[in-house]
């Protein structure tokens, strides 16, 4: 199954606040940013695949029933996997066609403290390394070349999970609960983790925009406006660098945005206006987001 992928961006408050408003004293470095990535971490997990009760229940009843075969019980066992194989089959019956059903979504986020010059840097450091054999030696600086959330969701194969209930249960009826406990040791051994990663500096990005195309959208602006969309234009721009250097595109793949971006500051520049200013940042932010997902596949 291919990956999940969520299309949802962080509020665009979180990322914003890294940014200082008019009058505003700065705040501590990096503290914005931690509050932008805690925030899209809750809206990914929000928007991913909602677990099922159901299905939850079901799964924990299997380990209740390992448990009790374990501990010689074949009675209570039999009375779990009764319950667990009601709950799947209620999954069904609202759900046909259900392939998967998830039962757990974690989310983590993974964002290197560094400027795309130390990144370029590392990845350098890195390459020498592969170069001269040393992969080990290379491994701890490329895993930490990241700024990423990673949503993990478990679930249950609804096609082969709930014969393997039925037929420990038939195993328990015929006085064989060590190869029942067996047969449910090798289902929870079928469950299916999938990894979807989204990238931040896109999101990040992407969110910025939201703002700034109001403002540019406005005429008239105010010297404060001004510099608020001029603020929102370079904070956009430190996002592709660092998207860049982490690349999270194909070579040349950021080239199209620093030149669309030097479009956006002519058509800005001098209290300038107008509407769509931004729908070709838009368009080359999700083409590069769809060719990420399809890479990461």
């Amino acid at each position: 199954m291919s990956n999940r992928k969520i299309s949802s961006l962080i509020p665009a408050a979180a990322l914003l606040a890294a940014l200082p408003a008019q009058g505003q004293e700065p705040q501590p470095e990096g503290a914005p940013q931690a509050r932008a990535n805690a925030l899209a971490e809750a809206q990914a997990r929000a928007s991913a695949d909602a677990v099922l009760e159901d299905a939850l229940q079901a799964l924990d009843e299997t380990g209740r029933a390992l448990e009790a075969l374990t501990g010689g019980n074949p009675e209570e066992a039999a009375a779990a996997l009764e319950t667990a194989i009601g709950k799947l089959e209620a999954v069904l019956e609202r759900n046909p066609g259900l392939a998967l059903a998830p039962v757990d979504v974690a989310t983590a986020v993974h964002d290197i403290a560094a400027s795309p010059a130390d990144i370029r840097r590392a990845r350098v450091r890195a390459m020498q390394l592969l170069e001269d054999n040393q992969l080990q030696l290379a491994r701890p600086i490329i895993s930490g070349l990241a700024s990423e959330i990673v949503i993990t969701t478990t679930y249950i194969p609804l096609g082969t999970y709930p014969l393997a209930l039925k037929s420990a249960a038939a195993l328990i009826r015929d006085d064989s609960p060590d190869t029942a406990a067996q047969v449910l040791a090798n289902a929870l051994g079928t469950l299916v983790v999938i990894d979807s990663v989204l990238p931040l500096p896109l999101l990040n990005a992407r969110t910025l925009i939201d703002e700034a195309r109001t403002l540019s959208e406005k005429a008239a602006r105010s010297d404060a406006e001004n510099a608020r969309l001029s603020a929102l234009l370079a904070a956009i721009e430190a996002q592709i660098a660092r998207g860049e250097a982490l690349e999270y595109g194909g070579r040349g793949a950021f080239d199209p945005l620093k030149a669309e971006m030097k479009e956006i500051r002519r058509r800005t520049a001098d209290g300038g206006s107008g509407t769509g200013i931004f729908d070709r940042l838009s368009e080359l932010f999700e083409q590069i987001g769809r060719e990420h997902a399809d890479a990461t596949d």
